[in-house]
């Protein structure tokens, strides 16, 4: 990849990520595929509503084998899990097509892409990127 990666920070599970930020749009796209290739679930959260930052809701709960369930990283949120499908990684190359340019209404806020049980990437409101440390 053409960029460095700042230093780590840990996520609950102990393992070791590091934050990355907002990446040019073209490493984004390799991150995001690569990533993807990894990932066995996903976890996409937002307000438990419809309306700003729910964006993509309808579309995840969409697709087979996806859970909602209340999520305790806000107050009124919920998490939608579910297996990363050909289906899901496709939606989520839809959707996530920038780091750098986007409007809030039309982009996913908070989810993360897991790999037998380990967060190995996440976005957090809209674009601060974080991976897993040692790729």
């Amino acid at each position: 990849m053409g960029f460095a990666l700042p230093a780590a920070t840990s996520d609950d599970h102990c393992m070791t990520r590091k934050y990355v930020g907002a990446v040019p749009d073209a490493d984004w796209r390799r991150i995001l595929t690569d990533f993807l290739a990894r990932a066995d679930e996903f976890r996409v959260h937002m307000p438990d509503g419809y309306g700003e930052l729910c964006y993509g809701r309808a579309a995840f709960e969409a697709l087979p084998g996806t859970q909602v369930r209340p999520w305790s990283g806000m107050r009124d949120a919920i998490e939608i899990v579910g297996p990363m499908t050909p289906a899901a990684k496709d939606l989520f190359l839809r959707l996530e097509v920038s780091l750098e340019s986007f409007h809030t209404d039309e982009k996913l806020w908070d989810y993360e892409l897991v790999e037998s049980g380990t967060v190995v990437l996440s976005i957090g409101d809209f674009h601060d990127l974080m991976v897993e440390d040692g790729r």
